[in-house]
């Protein structure tokens, strides 16, 4: 036999070791002493007994020793290493390897089993599932609580909860088991129940145990430790271990929590407390809601913003309005024309798409009116007043019946009066409306419906006004810029073909300062085509007789053009057609009409998407902001009351934290319980939807808010409420762990 001193000798170093070991308080500014300059040593096969009166700061030190609390001073060693510099990890791995916990108020999850209570010990410490129901049954055996195996916690007494602490206090096999006050609330038969039990444990342990009632404790200790004012008053040996008896240390078998116990544990917390998932069921829908609300309502302002951007290139930018081209540059063909007609979703196919941004003005003394031109054979209104046109000058002019003009007791004003239209290229030309029609429109502009042959006249001249004319005079180049008067080519009829007129200004450009009987060679470029007419200047202008050879009046708007016949004007600018409009009839269907063109062997282009738009800018510079800012709002707000629903697991996770368990894996144990909650939330949502969608709910602030939702934004919207679910999970845990885990769990009592 050899008594606890001479251990050292035999084993080198003690289990625990205490060198002026000292903890202190800090609060408001002041300092107390827990206990200062302890000097212990405790070993396996002992049952320590740590005595005296309260805040003598035998509990704190038991609290340090077992790794819940912190010290300040002196040095704790564990197997002879030094903790001083351990972080909060590193002592919840010494509690998980090392420390069974038998707590005085028993610290058990109140709304588990006597057997999920045991075996939540064991899944922290990485045990299988088989393992798991081997083992729990005989530790409940042994402490004499097999019979309430499936009795919650809540409803045992005292004594039984004390018995089942111990439980899971044995169930880790560890070296080291510290119990405080074990038996402070118990009757003295149960009391002694469970001090034979803890000195039944102290034959293969290190027992360690805070009582103030040292005489339930006195027939069984091996050692007794007097605590007051914080110092160590007594250290008496009471008992001797025989050597043979003395068992090899035990460091446990402690593993890592695996995912699959993280996920039961999650799972089984989140119906656990049926009002408190209840609670976090409703805040999540809440944020479904909000989320929901402002993620489409600022879709919806930026949809309705960027209907209100412009092209500088396109004057009739339609939302449901596509350009085409073939892939391989050619003209489209009447082919062409049925297969896009008959194609889905297409509305309408425009020929003449080079008309639909060339807009043109009637006018005379008493009208002025802005229209687009179009084909005749497009006119599908009825007339309100007038007659259909027969000849190439007689038009319909198409517009809102709120109008000014076009209203009925207006109309005369309008109808049957002549008007002069000045085309792109300066030509003036003169025609009647002989019919007034309505067209729904939010513009201020109408539609001139116009028969083949005037409509010619309109391509020609848009195809004129849209080029680049470079004429080569004796090998300068001379170029016609949209929107300039100089070198601008104009049909006249004063011209033969062949031949052109040109001001005096070109005879510079000539050796002999004459421009007349040379040849010029005039090319036009565009989107579409190249073209070019070699002619023969047969005379020149100038000011003073620029009316008398041209017939036209104003000489300051024309000075500089080229005059050339109106069949040589025709070869430069009219060609076949190398581009169309396509007007959908669903624009949310845009993206699939695009592929179907593309797969067709045309070059597609949405005009909706090449706009510039102002209002999508304000959107992004007021409303993203605004947005983000409610989303956040929305976060705190569901955080705050979150976080006053975890409370109630507060203690819970304190409980984990003291039995072990890491900062990392209580993380994903509360990031799977609110998930599992936002699962749920999302689920009643999208039914929701659904329903709406079917009719049986009937909301037209839910239907119109989905009409903008598609597939992608269902993702987004499930992304972001993970996404808070995560950081609000993150951030509870990390308060959680700001402090020790004694000092956390004393936050929450």
């Amino acid at each position: 036999m050899y008594d606890i001193d001479n251990m050292k000798k035999k084993e080198g170093v003690f289990l625990i070791q205490l060198k002026n070991v000292s903890k202190f308080y800090y609060s408001k500014g002041m300092i107390a002493s827990g206990f200062s300059r302890v000097n212990l040593n405790f070993d396996v096969g002992e049952f320590i007994v740590i005595t005296g009166e309260s805040g003598s700061g035998k509990s704190t030190l038991l609290n340090v020793i077992s790794g819940l609390d912190s010290y300040e001073e002196g040095e704790l060693y564990i197997e002879g290493k030094e903790t001083s510099h351990y972080l909060a990890s590193d002592f919840e791995e010494y509690r998980k390897k090392y420390i069974g916990n038998i707590f005085q108020h028993f610290n058990l999850v109140g709304s588990y089993t006597v057997y999920q209570n045991v075996a939540l010990i064991l899944r922290i410490n990485g045990y299988k599932k088989k393992e798991i129901k081997e083992k729990v049954p005989a530790i409940l055996k042994r402490v004499g609580m097999l019979r309430y195996a499936k009795t919650k916690v809540s409803k045992l007494s005292g004594g039984q909860k004390q018995r089942v602490s111990i439980a899971r206090a044995l169930a880790k096999e560890t070296a080291i088991v510290v119990a405080d006050e074990p038996t402070g609330n118990l009757d003295s038969e149960s009391a002694e129940g469970i001090a034979q039990l803890l000195q039944e444990i102290s034959k293969d342990k290190l027992v360690i145990v805070v009582t103030h009632n040292y005489d339930q404790f006195a027939p069984y200790a091996t050692r007794k430790i007097k605590m007051h004012d914080g110092k160590v008053v007594e250290d008496e040996q009471l008992g001797l271990v025989q050597e043979e008896e003395r068992p090899q240390r035990l460091q446990g078998t402690a593993g890592s929590i695996s995912a699959a116990s993280t996920l039961r544990l999650g799972l089984r917390n989140t119906f656990n407390i049926i009002p408190k998932f209840l609670l976090l069921l409703v805040v999540f829908l809440f944020v479904v809601v909000s989320v929901f609300s402002e993620y489409t309502t600022l879709k919806n302002s930026d949809e309705e913003a960027a209907k209100m951007g412009y092209n500088d290139y396109f004057s009739n930018y339609s939302e449901n309005r596509v350009l085409l081209k073939r892939n391989d540059g050619k003209a489209f063909t009447d082919q062409d024309y049925q297969t896009l007609q008959t194609a889905g979703n297409v509305k309408s196919v425009v020929k003449e798409d080079i008309l639909l941004d060339y807009m043109i003005s009637l006018e005379n003394e008493q009208f002025y009116y802005d229209a687009y031109p179009k084909n005749l054979n497009d006119f599908r209104a009825k007339l309100a007043a007038g007659r259909m046109p027969e000849t190439s000058k007689e038009v319909i002019l198409a517009g809102d019946e709120n109008d000014y003009y076009l209203q009925r007791e207006n109309m005369d004003q309008v109808l049957d009066k002549t008007y002069k239209i000045t085309l792109g290229m300066g030509e003036v030309i003169k025609v009647k409306i002989v019919g007034i029609a309505y067209e729904e429109s939010d513009a201020w502009w109408g539609t001139l419906y116009m028969r083949d042959a005037m409509l010619e006249k309109m391509v020609r001249e848009s195809y004129g006004s849209s080029s680049k004319v470079t004429t080569v005079a004796n090998d300068t180049n001379l170029v016609y810029e949209v929107g300039s008067q100089y070198y601008r080519p104009i049909a006249s009829d004063k011209v033969k073909a062949g031949e052109a007129m040109v001001s005096e200004e070109l005879n510079g450009y000539y050796k002999n300062g004459k421009a007349a009987g040379q040849e010029i060679r005039m090319k036009a470029e565009n989107l579409f085509y190249e073209s070019s007419i070699h002619v023969k200047i047969a005379d020149t202008y100038n000011k003073k007789n620029f009316t008398a050879k041209t017939e036209l009046k104003n000489f300051e708007d024309n000075d500089g053009a080229i005059f050339i016949s109106t069949q040589d004007y025709r070869k430069l600018f009219t060609k076949e057609n190398y581009q169309v409009t396509v007007y959908v009839n669903d624009v949310k269907e845009m993206d699939a009409s695009i592929k179907a063109f593309q797969n067709m062997g045309y070059v597609p282009l949405a005009l909706k998407d090449t706009l510039i738009t102002m209002g999508s800018e304000l959107v992004s510079i007021v409303q993203v902001p605004m947005a983000v800012f409610l989303v956040l709002a929305v976060f705190f707000i569901a955080y705050f009351v979150i976080q006053l629903i975890l409370r109630s697991r507060s203690s819970y996770f304190s409980i984990l934290r003291m039995l072990g368990l890491a900062k990392k894996s209580i993380r994903r144990i509360l990031d799977v319980e609110l998930a599992a909650v936002v699962n749920i939330a999302y689920g009643l949502f999208l039914a929701v939807i659904a329903l709406v969608h079917q009719g049986v709910i009937q909301s037209e602030y839910l239907k119109t808010l989905a009409d903008y939702m598609e597939l992608p934004d269902y993702v987004i919207l499930y992304g972001i409420l993970l996404v808070m679910s995560y950081f609000i999970s993150g951030k509870f845990a990390r308060k959680l762990f700001k402090k020790t885990a004694m000092g956390s769990f004393r936050e929450e009592e």
